[in-house]
């Protein structure tokens, strides 16, 4: 009896994983027109009656993940707004995919804030002026550049995880220090991907900024948030970017792990209940 419940619990995960794949992937019929997100209410407003993405996702999430995250590192940056029960819930997904997480930091409204923008600009041209090892652009613009440096500070271009250097951990130091940055171990290791999980919606220059100079120091972002409007359609046609939308739901923490173990490949897809390339990629 055992043996044969086994085997009803495998194909009902391949089931699953073939309506989430052939329902909701790329193509006429996907997304929430068929079965839709529990972040994606019908046109009354009343919650879907049948079983959403999310419950699909939950079921047959362990089957589409595997090991497509094994040996792999991702740092975690938080924008404001971000709780840390979706903090939580995105790490247990990448840990699901045989993935590990170097370290979880958070963006400060310091940051994010258009009113501190005089203070991030100042602190760039120290650490540029500072630091031999040009972690930096120095004539990028104000937030670019501040994007480059916290890339500096937890990611590397390399395939492998490594070492924080000196100048690293310089960066990580300022940047905690001018009350940008929070978290993360002091020693952590500089991983090749990053996921940036947003909450609050953020002023457009300075999200495309962080997030474009992000990329250029690191082997691939992906860019998680609850909704696409705002800060993913204003990254979406950057093209340096992956997005995900619905990560407070479980289709998109799967969509975001999915799209972490291939973002070096197709480093600019849009996936989601609302992304143009279908809920999860799965190719």
């Amino acid at each position: 009896m055992t043996l044969v419940r086994r085997h009803l619990v495998g194909a009902l995960v391949v089931v699953l994983a073939l309506a989430v794949g052939i329902a909701l992937g790329a193509g006429p019929l996907q997304r929430d027109d068929i079965v839709p997100t529990s972040a994606s209410p019908t046109d009354t407003g009343e919650e879907p009656a049948g079983p959403t993405a999310d419950d699909l996702a939950a079921a047959a999430g362990p089957s589409l993940l595997g090991a497509r995250l094994e040996g792999r590192s991702i740092a975690v940056l938080a924008g404001p707004g971000v709780t840390s029960e979706t903090l939580d819930s995105v790490t247990a997904g990448i840990e699901s995919g045989a993935g590990s997480v170097s370290g979880t930091w958070r963006l400060t409204e310091s940051l994010t804030e258009p009113s501190e923008k005089a203070l991030v600009e100042t602190l760039g041209d120290q650490l540029v002026e500072q630091l031999e090892s040009q972690p930096a652009e120095p004539d990028a613009p104000g937030y670019e550049r501040i994007g480059q440096l916290i890339g500096t500070a937890l990611a590397t271009r390399r395939s492998d995880a490594t070492a924080a250097s000196q100048d690293a951990l310089t960066v990580r130091q300022s940047l905690a220090a001018a009350g940008l940055v929070q978290g993360g171990d002091r020693d952590a290791r500089r991983s090749p991907l990053v996921l940036v999980v947003l909450g609050e919606d953020l002023d457009d220059y300075v999200v495309g900024g962080i997030l474009d100079g992000l990329a250029t120091r690191s082997a691939g972002v992906v860019v998680a948030a609850p909704v696409r409007e705002g800060d993913l359609t204003v990254v979406d046609g950057r093209g340096a970017v992956t997005t995900v939308d619905g990560i407070e739901g479980e289709a998109g923490q799967v969509a975001a792990v999915l799209a972490l173990a291939r973002v070096e490949e197709t480093p600019a897809g849009s996936y989601g209940a609302s992304g143009a390339d279908g809920l999860l990629p799965l190719g």
